[in-house]
């Protein structure tokens, strides 16, 4: 866990003081009779009181019953807190679900609850303990210690947690790491960066806040990414918004003092307001539902924190602008998981963007009265975290914006034409992007022919532009040989890479280049594995147990989804038992249907046509504009279609009912990126490689189709996209 070292001194004064605030109630076990001075908590496995979970992720195969039981030990706040504990209970509700695992619960009234209700599971011999929050360090460690045959997991703090000069059971749980607790720990300044620049974004009044329950690392971590990211619009937008509550530099901020009182919240949020904040985050879990309460009466925001807060504390969602989701759910699942599959490890976990530990809400209500490009700008800066392009400590410790270097980005596009709503017009959005953020300035040239692509390249040549960006394979040859002729210029090429020949081939001819260059970067997508992800839904959704496929020609950025779809269609038959048949693409064979263009909505139709005829119910065309003759053809005649490239409910609204899904290749986050690291200087050449680890890939939502696949689809493909991330899932394995 980052950030862990904090004042001694002031933690036990505040510890003190919460100790003495507190009441005498006893936790309430779920496996012995409630005690008289206890909350009405129910005795059962399953309280009355737990949040009822939403989809649970799935697991890779199908679970069995392991006869498992897991228990959670609650921090102060209660097992409904509708944070911390909450969240983490679901994980278990989720186990118990997925995994046929028995989940209960110890609730801490007070601290004098902690160790009593950590022996109490040593007691029953559990087989995985989770307690939840850093003030619970000291017992798990003790407890992992003495029982070495035992299995814990700890929320939000890992160890060691020791600094010097601390006695170990005393002040800190442990000096080394134990091979039998597994830390989860959140990234949450990652995704708290993403909501201090929505923030900085939305507000009226140019002041925005943020405050928490106590000063410690789970807690400041939230505040310094809020800060940072408010920082960075400050830097990137001229704008000089003003953040309420916190202060990386010194370290210093306001705090509640505690997690439980409503009534805190109230006063410090109207505190705020009264200087000016329209925009507050509140880091004190209950604590915060008073701030929302005073922003529903007196007109704020507010920025929730662990969960969704529009779905998990909807009484105020009117003033909720989005929150920053800890994925504790999750990361309690996966502990389980390893506990059922008998791959428990000790250790740490870091949940961060890259694999969605942590995350920020939609908009949800705000989604029409926010700016129209601000979604864009926090994909990118997602996508700018991920990618270690944006370090959330170089942002605070910057005193003045970057200066901004003035470029100029062309781009030659393949046969389609820049509104081809497909690749051409994919990639042209990064450069619109770079415009707008970066200030380079943008232009193209149209290639209407292949004789077109040699005189389009070399036009940009003579123009000596800061970089040229090439659309397709097609125009690999033509790249390689300006690029070679002109080391002092910087290319980009999408959906291609150098090196490119085979044995026997001509240079220059045949291909591009035999080696790589430094002045040539290679933007290049794993779209077999959100192919994969579409296929299994096609498998999932299909009503006739035949779903299609087709290509353009016969490349390999175009059999490349082909192949992730049928991995996808295949893996869904193997673990589901069902016997989905798969037209137009067979990789054994490497064989398929091709229309043999990229143009012609005709063919796309009669494609579409025959594989109806032959049963199938779900399409996915790879071929440019070819695809909106499958589209058309479908709503005509009733199928479904998967898009490719680009989210086609979007971008080729005319057919959004027949949409499933698409595959999407984010060729404007690469090619915004390329110019980026032109701008900064950093540009290097090579290949880049969007993955669905980075978001260089992805899936869209079902949108009109959401309430009509099954209800645990989106649950497994989540949990698929982690295993394909983690490498559980290896596509080639599967379609052997």
């Amino acid at each position: 866990m980052r950030n862990r070292l904090f004042s001694i001194v002031s933690v036990l004064i505040l510890l003190s003081m919460i100790l003495s605030a507190c009441g005498g109630a006893k936790a309430t076990p779920t496996t012995a009779p409630a005690p008289t001075a206890a909350p009405a908590a129910p005795a059962a496995a399953e309280p009355t009181k737990a949040p009822e979970p939403t989809a649970a992720p799935a697991a890779a195969e199908p679970a069995k019953p392991a006869g498992i039981v897991v228990g959670q030990v609650t921090d102060m706040g209660g097992i409904d807190d509708k944070s911390f504990n909450q969240t983490s209970w679901k994980g278990i509700q989720d186990a118990e679900k997925e995994l046929g695992v028995t989940g209960k619960y110890l609730e801490s009234q007070q601290q004098a609850d902690y160790t009593k209700n950590v022996q109490q599971f040593v007691s029953e011999k559990l087989d995985l303990i989770i307690t939840v929050g850093f003030l619970l360090g000291v017992d798990t460690a003790t407890a992992a210690k003495a029982n070495p045959d035992l299995k814990f997991a700890i929320v939000d703090y890992a160890y060691p947690d020791c600094w010097e000069g601390a006695v170990v059971g005393k002040d800190c749980g442990s000096d080394t790491a134990m091979d039998n607790v597994l830390g989860l720990t959140f990234a949450t300044d990652e995704a708290a960066f993403l909501a201090g620049y929505a923030a900085a974004a939305t507000t009226k009044t140019g002041v925005v806040g943020t405050f928490g329950g106590l000063p410690i690392p789970t807690v400041t971590i939230f505040m310094k990414g809020f800060e940072a990211g408010v920082k960075y619009h400050n830097q990137v937008k001229g704008t000089n918004v003003e953040v309420l509550g916190w202060e990386t530099a010194k370290e210093d901020g306001v705090f509640a003092g505690n997690f439980e009182s409503l009534d805190d919240g109230r006063k410090i949020a109207e505190s705020m307001m009264d200087e000016g904040a329209d925009v507050i985050m509140p880091v004190a879990g209950p604590v915060g539902q008073g701030s929302a309460a005073a922003c529903k009466e007196k007109g704020c925001m507010i920025v929730g924190v662990d969960s969704d807060w529009y779905e998990s504390i909807p009484e105020y969602k009117e003033v909720y602008l989005t929150s920053v989701m800890k994925n504790m759910d999750v990361a309690v699942f996966n502990a389980a998981k390893a506990v059922v599959e008998g791959s428990f490890k000790g250790g740490t976990y870091i949940g961060t963007l890259s694999d969605g530990g942590v995350g920020v809400a939609p908009f949800h209500d705000y989604a029409s009265k926010v700016p129209a490009s601000l979604q864009g700008e926090l994909d990118q800066l997602k996508q700018d975290i991920i990618g270690g392009r944006i370090k959330i400590d170089d942002v605070l410790a910057a005193t003045a914006a970057p200066e901004v270097t003035k470029v100029t980005v062309g781009q030659v596009t393949d046969m389609g034409g820049i509104d081809d709503k497909s690749f051409n017009q994919t990639s042209w959005k990064g450069i619109q992007d770079a415009e707008k953020e970066l200030g380079v300035t943008g232009k193209y040239l149209e290639s209407q022919q292949q004789a077109d692509y040699t005189k389009n390249v070399q036009q940009f040549v003579s123009e000596k532009l800061d970089l040229i960006i090439t659309v397709g394979f097609l125009l690999g040859v033509d790249t390689a040989t300006a690029a070679k002729a002109n080391p002092d210029l910087k290319f980009a090429i999408v959906d291609y890479a150098y090196p490119d020949c085979w044995e026997g081939a001509v240079v220059g001819k045949d291909c591009g280049s035999d080696t790589a260059m430094d002045n040539v970067l290679g933007l290049t997508f794993a779209t077999d594995e959100a192919a994969f992800l579409a296929g299994y839904a096609a498998a999932a959704t299909t009503k006739t147990g035949v779903v299609g496929t087709f290509g353009g020609l016969p490349i390999p950025t175009v059999t490349i989804f082909m192949k992730g779809f049928e991995a996808g269609v295949k893996y869904h038959n193997q673990v589901k038992g069902t016997n989905v048949e798969v037209l137009g693409w067979e990789t054994a064979k490497e064989d398929g249907v091709f229309a043999g263009n990229f143009e012609s909505l005709d063919d796309g139709r009669k494609i579409a046509e025959s594989m109806m005829d032959e049963g199938a119910d779900v399409i996915m065309p790879v071929a440019g504009p070819v695809g909106q003759g499958s589209a058309a053809a479908c709503k005509e005649k009733g199928c479904m279609i998967v898009g490719v490239d680009s989210d086609w409910y979007e971008s080729i609204p005319e057919y959004k009912e027949v949409y499933l899904t698409s595959v999407m290749k984010n060729m404007d986050v690469a090619v915004f990126n390329a110019a980026k690291a032109v701008v900064e200087g950093s540009f290097k050449g090579g290949t880049y490689i969007g993955t669905l680890s980075d978001g260089g890939v992805g899936v869209a939502p079902f949108h009109d189709y959401a309430s009509k696949v099954p209800a645990s689809l989106q649950g497994e493909l989540d949990q698929l996209k982690q295993d394909i991330i983690g490498g559980k899932l290896v596509i080639d394995d599967i379609l052997k």
